[in-house]
């Protein structure tokens, strides 16, 4: 990976250039993953579970428990690269990127109420963001003859209608499946966009772990050649 991508060093007046450009040449690297530098394939990206929980909404809305798990989000690599500042003294880059098309699936499970009526159910879910964008900002360390991301920051913005689905729902209560899945399906937007804050963290830890693996394998002087 480090032989394909242009060397950029912070002494560099186009250094800004260089890691935008970088960053476009980097999609099919994502994507397939980079065995030698341990680096997952971010085609799709996988997250083993997430945890929902909302108790304090209207009084008359639905209160929940939820858990995700399997879920897949497609769409990462399909990004570009609209905007990136690099402050070389601070050792901090901040960017937006577009993210035209994101697919999640995965499964779930509900436990909860809506007023007076208990809610469980699982089932299958899957969702569609569109229009996104995702503000990034990294922040690196230089650690003895090393450079490091310590901190990544993502938030995520989508302009596009959400589409979201939970399918095959079965509910434990019996003769009130058919009025529980009622329930959840008529709040899975709601449901789905609770994933957006625990999407926000996965891309921030994905960030900086493949900026360190790679960073790993870069010589000093080629980021700090003075």
């Amino acid at each position: 990976m480090v032989k394909h991508l242009p060397g950029c060093h912070y002494s560099d007046p186009k250094v800004t250039e260089c890691i935008q450009k970088a960053a476009e040449e980097a999609k099919i690297l994502l994507a397939h993953g980079v065995p030698s530098l341990g680096i997952q394939p971010l085609e799709p990206l996988k997250v083993p579970s997430v945890r929902l929980r909302q108790h304090n909404g209207p009084n008359k809305g639905l209160k929940y428990d939820a858990w995700l798990s399997d879920v897949t989000l497609k769409g990462l690599t399909d990004y570009k690269v609209n905007q990136m500042d690099i402050f070389p003294e601070k050792l901090k880059v901040l960017a937006n990127i577009s993210l035209p098309h994101l697919q999640m699936s995965g499964e779930f499970v509900i436990l909860g109420h809506f007023q007076m009526l208990p809610v469980e159910s699982t089932g299958k879910l899957s969702a569609n963001f569109t229009m996104c964008s995702a503000s990034i900002e990294a922040l690196g360390a230089r650690v003895h003859k090393r450079m490091v991301v310590r901190d990544a920051v993502v938030k995520l913005q989508c302009a596009g209608p959400l589409q979201a689905d939970l399918d095959d729902a079965h509910s434990a209560t019996g003769e009130m499946e058919m009025i529980t899945d009622h329930i959840v399906q008529m709040h899975s937007n709601e449901i789905i966009a609770e994933v957006q804050p625990a999407v926000e963290t996965t891309l921030a830890m994905v960030l900086e772990d493949i900026a360190n693996k790679f960073l790993k394998h870069v010589p000093y002087d080629m980021v700090f050649p003075n």
